[in-house]
């Protein structure tokens, strides 16, 4: 049996072998693989949705690119994760992937389209509040950090490092959205 990126168990055993030897296995009160898994594609999610509204950033745009862009890019990454997913699946099988893994791998690969698709919807209320683009991609970016804060606290929950390590895994989270948002200040 091998395991494919969510940790789950491929080889014709099923969604509901864990394989053991490979940490898949949520510790008392932590996160199992299929949560690891949304925890993952929501990271990635909000690092490629924080990337496009920082290229976003530098540019004039209307509301409408805007939006199209930023949701648009968090479906693409949504299709990115679930294909790569689905293909890292079906090469370690001998056998057709069991329909409970396709749909365990799509529900995982969604959290990666909800950043962007955040954001967009962000960028739209604050249009309907009165304000420009550019604010709503400056709100949009903070909400990517808290995001990624978020991540990071419920990861760190679900694990069993030391409290130093966990406070410093969400404190890296912490400045790697900052680090983005100042990029997106010093290219403006």
């Amino acid at each position: 049996m091998t395991c494919d990126r969510t940790g789950f168990g491929s080889g014709g055993a099923g969604m509901d072998a864990i394989p053991s030897g490979h940490g898949d296995v949520a510790p008392a009160g932590g996160l199992g693989p299929l949560a690891r898994a949304r925890v993952r594609s929501l990271l990635t999610g909000s690092i490629f949705a924080m990337a496009v509204l920082v290229y976003l950033g530098d540019r004039e745009t209307t509301l409408v690119a805007a939006v199209g862009t930023v949701a648009g890019t968090g479906l693409v990454v949504f299709f990115g994760e679930a294909y790569a997913g689905l293909l890292s699946a079906s090469l370690a099988s001998v056998r057709a992937v069991p329909w409970t893994e396709v749909r365990d791998e799509l529900g995982a690969s969604s959290a990666a389209a909800a950043p962007g698709v955040l954001a967009g919807g962000i960028l739209l209320l604050v249009d309907l509040a009165g304000s420009t683009v550019q604010t709503g991609i400056d709100i949009a970016l903070w909400a990517g950090v808290l995001t990624l804060t978020v991540c990071s606290v419920l990861e760190g929950r679900g694990s069993h490092r030391p409290l130093p390590v966990r406070i410093a895994a969400v404190a890296g989270s912490v400045l790697l959205g900052i680090g983005i948002i100042v990029l997106k200040a010093a290219l403006h």
